[in-house]
């Protein structure tokens, strides 16, 4: 009862005040200053032969193993849809793309990360679309020339079956 009031009371003067007078205030009560409080570092652990620093955030020499960049390979199942006479690629449970004979549908399923990204490009590395992602995060669609869309599930590349890489250079 009283301490929900006095807490309740004590929400509502927070929220009625600038973001400056929390911040003073709070460091009124924790002592005051802008001094850092002691931190305890965990020690670096002691590199390896052949360890850099390269290797370590995954660059040309180094990285994780090459089989477990790949890993994820041997959760994508390629199946011809008999009713539809679409091409489905299937990542776990999700129909990542479908390729018909004009049009490519991709989707994430809700799963926006890399892995999933990798995967629909690796679908799509015959063709000459392929999903990027921006610095925000967005995901787009690009034919690496003068399209650019922004990814949506279920977006349908009008056409896209009959973009192949092959015909693009020999047609440049």
């Amino acid at each position: 009862g009283r301490q929900d009031r006095q807490h309740k009371g004590a929400m509502e003067a927070k929220l009625s005040q600038s973001l400056d007078d929390i911040v003073a205030a709070s460091r009124r009560a924790s002592g005051g200053g802008t001094k850092r409080r002691h931190q305890t570092r965990t020690p670096i652990a002691k590199a390896s032969r052949g360890d850099t620093i390269s290797s370590r955030l995954g660059g040309k020499t180094g990285g994780r193993p090459a089989a477990a960049k790949q890993a994820w390979r041997k959760h994508v199942q390629w199946k011809r849809d008999a009713a539809t006479g679409e091409t489905v690629v299937r990542f776990y449970e999700t129909d990542v793309v479908r390729i018909g004979t004009d049009d490519i549908v991709l989707s994430s399923g809700g799963y926006s990360n890399d892995v999933t990204r990798h995967c629909i490009n690796d679908a799509l590395s015959n063709y000459v679309f392929s999903v990027k992602q921006s610095l925000s995060g967005d995901w787009f669609v690009s034919d690496g020339r003068t399209r650019l869309v922004r990814f949506t599930d279920g977006i349908v590349l009008s056409g896209a079956a009959r973009e192949l890489k092959a015909e693009r250079s020999s047609s440049v």
